[in-house]
């Protein structure tokens, strides 16, 4: 007012008012004109006041609003991308910045579509929006959906974007919020493969585990009727050809109890830069010249918790797959390193808990592997070899092994560069298993006692009249509960040879564990030929040391291996002895049953 009494005009002037407690102070806008005479001389002043204090609260309130959606959008864990409805980036997140490696500078301006999504889903992605603002503007509340984007470094990953869309004029503002669920995808993905693993498992497995004892009669028996009748060629000819059909049946079943995860193991702390130094040896003898063989083996490489042998078999599998892969030669490597994995990285490689692993890597410069092989390698009957070149169990054998070890496995390859297996093997935590060549013992029985504990009442005819025929004695019974009533009376056995598996109250391992109990040094001397989750006591850290004799048998192994039990050697609580061993026979045998002529 002041200052139009001097002649100035006031347009829009701001003042608050404060009148006295607790009455809210009021935001007035004022407007004022000097008033003059005709002659020009100033005779005073009018001014209009108006109340706004309203509409300043709104706009304080909007201004607020405004700054904790920014602060909420900085500070969110998902990414947030504002776009108009030509998909013209708007506002780009700190979020979205570590998400797709675009600055917000870069990514301003951009079409969201061409900037982090594949080519060939862009299409489908300019559907999805145009049907979103179609819903939205028939009421649709909003949209949730999965897809793969791409990262300015090439690399692609799968997101959850969730839009809402509001209308600005005679267009529309797209707010996104994405979350990177590559982890969950991944791992959504393993546990379907998981489920229809497990299906084919318990139908393949189940099947193997019968086929395992009918086989483990007719390879036992082969050898009696092989000897009856070695003095006629025409004979004897008839019974070799029995006998290596039932060796292909065993190698058959074995494979499929590999695949399906239920093949009997007998894990240990395992050296496995001196395992692949023993398979390295092997395979120089077998592969030929055209293969170079080299190892990049980590110095301080952990000791893997594993199947000695099994991995053995497993290095050789693959080692025969990179020796295809290079008709005209190549370099095959073997390395080793240590690696720890979080939680994501466990998921990620599919192993079954974080922590430390021991790496192995197989790595050949063959012609590679196409992409739609490469999704199917690991199917059990998948390969790409012609009828009767192979069973295509080879390498979904050693996906069943590692995953039953505890492990990962996965395989990197292009065509035209070559194939690199990566195996993941949980840390061991003792002293290895040293190698020492494999005695190769006489078949020789005895004249102790045998408490013999098998349900199949074929295979237990068959093993009472094995055993009476190497000189021992022999005590029956169908089941835990039979062999424990001939305990509790009395009756004297120097070895408890048992099933494994077996229905009824008890399995073969709690019977061993329940005899071990009250007699430490018990000898015990499992079988089997399916582990449906029952492991014997050695496959547990610390627990004894108890062999296992895999189905099917033949009678000299039988004969070996009890003659191993009862001579073996214990200490005063009944544990074994460490003795050395050697996963050379077993490699042999692969090698004979997988010979280079048959690939």
């Amino acid at each position: 007012m002041a200052r139009s009494l001097r002649g100035d005009d006031v347009d829009d002037f701001e003042l608050i008012v404060r009148p006295q407690a607790p009455d809210p102070e009021v935001c007035l806008v004022a407007n004022a004109r000097p008033l003059r005479d005709d002659a020009g001389n100033l005779r005073g002043a009018v001014a209009v006041l108006h109340d706004v204090t309203a509409q300043r609260r709104a706009h304080q309130a909007l201004v607020e609003g405004e700054q904790m959606a920014q602060a909420i959008i900085r500070t969110a864990l998902d990414a947030f991308v504002q776009t108009d409805q030509d998909g013209i980036i708007l506002d780009w997140s700190p979020q979205a910045e570590a998400l797709t490696g675009w600055t917000r500078s870069e990514a301003v301006g951009y079409r969201v579509v061409e900037l982090v999504f594949p080519e060939e889903l862009r299409l489908a992605h300019r559907q999805r929006i145009t049907r979103f603002l179609q819903e939205t503007a028939a009421g649709g509340m909003g949209m949730r959906y999965e897809t793969a984007s791409v990262h300015r470094d090439g690399h692609r990953f799968y997101v959850e974007v969730s839009l809402n869309a509001l209308r600005r004029g005679d267009g529309w503002i797209i707010n996104s919020f994405v979350r990177d669920v590559t982890h969950r995808r991944i791992a959504e993905e393993q546990l379907i493969q998981a489920q229809k693993t497990e299906s084919l498992g318990r139908l393949t497995g189940g099947i193997a585990h019968d086929f395992n004892n009918m086989l483990t009669v007719i390879t036992g028996t082969i050898e009696i009727l092989a000897d009856g009748v070695k003095d006629n060629p025409q004979l004897a000819a008839i019974a070799k050809l029995i006998s290596d059909a039932a060796d292909r049946g065993a190698q058959l079943t074995s494979s499929l109890l590999a695949f399906a995860r239920k093949q009997p193991l007998q894990p240990a702390e395992t050296d496995v830069n001196d395992l692949i130094g023993e398979v390295v040896r092997l395979l120089s003898q077998t592969l030929g010249s055209q293969t170079e063989i080299k190892t990049e083996l980590g110095r301080d490489a952990w000791l893997a918790f594993v199947d000695r042998g099994q991995l053995g078999a497993a290095l050789v599998n693959l080692a025969i797959n990179a020796r295809d892969a290079m008709p005209d030669g190549g370099t095959l490597t073997f390395a080793t390193r240590n690696i720890q994995l979080g939680i994501p990285e466990a998921v990620a490689h599919g192993v079954e808990r974080a922590g430390d692993h021991l790496v192995i890597e197989v790595i050949d410069t063959g012609v590679g592997i196409s992409p739609s092989h490469l999704e199917k390698i690991f199917d059990p009957f998948f390969s790409t070899k012609e009828v009767g070149q192979g069973t295509g169990l080879g390498l979904s054998m050693v996906f069943g092994f590692v995953k039953q070890s505890g492990g990962g496995i996965e395989a990197r390859s292009e065509q035209g560069c070559g194939t690199n297996f990566r195996i993941y093997l949980p840390k061991g935590d003792g002293i290895a298993q040293r190698a020492a060549e494999e005695d190769d013992l006489p078949v020789k029985g005895g004249s102790e006692t045998i408490l013999c504990v098998e349900d199949d009442p074929t295979i237990r005819d068959y093993v009472t009249g094995q055993l009476e025929s190497l000189g021992y004695k022999v005590l029956v019974a169908a089941n835990a509960d039979a062999a424990l009533a001939i305990v509790n009376r009395g009756t004297a056995f120097d070895l408890l040879f048992t099933d494994i598996v077996m229905p009824g109250s008890m399995n073969g391992r709690q019977l061993a564990d329940t005899l071990m109990t009250g007699r430490p040094a018990l000898r015990v001397l499992f079988t089997s030929g399916y582990s449906d989750g029952v492991l014997p006591a050695q496959q547990a850290r610390g627990g004894r040391g108890i062999p296992l004799l895999t189905k099917p048998y033949r009678r000299s192994e039988l004969a070996r291996q009890l003659r191993r039990c009862l001579d073996l050697q214990v200490d005063f609580q009944g544990d074994p002895v460490p003795q050395p061993y050697s996963v050379q026979p077993d490699l042999e045998r692969f090698l004979r049953e997988n010979p280079p002529d048959k690939k």
